[in-house]
């Protein structure tokens, strides 16, 4: 995975810092392998590159052998972790609110991580893509289920509880992650997701507030604005993304968008340790996946909305991203109803 391109806010690592000391690890030791300055875990708007901390989580997991080591990292977090986003989720008027205002904001927690939420019949799918944390997908995916739903239970009704929680992830040895959701798992399959009926999400909160919304929400617009004029890969990917589904933008009319020459967009992103033709694979692979997810959009529209005139190219390239095709990789992700059927 390309270097520069991801980041996670800094202070969001907090609960792998307690975690170390509950182990009676010196933590530095740990973060400095991989190139991670400890020290910006104290200051609220530093972030750390996302490549050095999936492969920190990845380190950590296997020298310890913690196969459910996101689930214990969910136990160390705490809402001023996140700053002001988490009691602003929190005051929201219900649980569907909470994860559309979740996902509009969770740029801030990690720009390589995204979620996407999915309605179908009466169910609520909260998706998550940890396309930058290949080799802490697990991790990850584990850790992000168990910190949101303890976070929801803090603020929602006693009777909602996941339908389903689906991992890409294969089983482990212990039961740690099933005990943390309550809920029955379904282990190895294409998508990692938290799955809701609707009905329960729309229930009112005990710690709705308005007031603390409209005081809280200018201040994260306003960090989610200087996140998107960081990097320039990161501006890339949001022209990109607004782009795509009507045509693949040459790399001349991005650097036209970003008041530039093309030339110094080059140079730009060579120093970040990245190409235009690697943020836009990147960027097409990824929003690729989050679509296939949904079953009602046709793999021939996925492949429109990344930029790609016929379903043939777009097959081609999806294969040599994933080494499966569209159809394939769609195919086998699981069937919701059935899947609680089983349990």
């Amino acid at each position: 995975m390309t270097q520069g391109i991801y980041s996670v806010l800094a202070t969001h690592l907090r609960m792998v810092l307690r975690w170390l000391e509950a182990q009676g690890e010196q933590a530095q030791e740990h973060f400095e392998r991989h190139g991670l300055d400890i020290n910006v875990l104290q200051r609220p708007r530093e972030r750390l590159p996302a490549e050095g901390v999936a492969a920190l989580l990845a380190d950590l997991r296997d020298r310890f052998q913690r196969p459910c080591l996101g689930t214990e990292l969910a136990e160390f977090h705490r809402l001023s972790d996140t700053h002001a986003l988490g009691i602003t989720l929190l005051a929201s008027d219900n649980g569907l609110e909470a994860l559309e205002r979740g996902l509009r904001y969770q740029r801030l927690l990690s720009t390589g991580a995204p979620m996407l939420l999915e309605e179908h019949k009466n169910q609520v799918s909260l998706i998550f893509s940890p396309m930058t944390f290949e080799l802490s997908r697990d991790v990850l995916g584990t850790y992000m289920n168990a910190m949101i739903w303890r976070c929801m239970k803090m603020a929602a009704p006693s009777a909602l509880q996941p339908l389903i929680v689906e991992m890409a992830a294969s089983q482990p040895d212990n039961q740690h992650f099933e005990t943390a959701m309550g809920c029955k798992i379904a282990w190895s399959q294409n998508r990692t997701a938290m799955v809701f009926d609707k009905s329960q999400l729309l229930e009112p909160w005990q710690m709705r507030n308005t007031e603390i919304i409209r005081a809280n929400e200018p201040m994260l617009d306003n960090l989610l604005k200087s996140l998107r004029t960081g990097d320039i890969a990161g501006k890339v990917r949001w022209q990109l993304l607004d782009a795509l589904d009507k045509e693949l933008p040459s790399e001349e009319a991005i650097a036209q968008a970003l008041h530039m020459s093309p030339r110094t967009l080059q140079r730009r992103l060579k120093a970040e340790n990245t190409s235009y033709g690697e943020v836009v694979q990147q960027t097409r692979m990824q929003l690729a996946q989050q679509l296939l997810a949904s079953p009602d959009i046709s793999a021939t529209e996925v492949g429109l909305a990344c930029g790609f005139s016929d379903a043939s190219a777009f097959t081609r390239a999806f294969k040599r991203w994933t080494g499966t095709t569209p159809s394939d990789y769609r195919s086998g992700m699981p069937n919701t109803d059935s899947l609680q059927q089983k349990g």
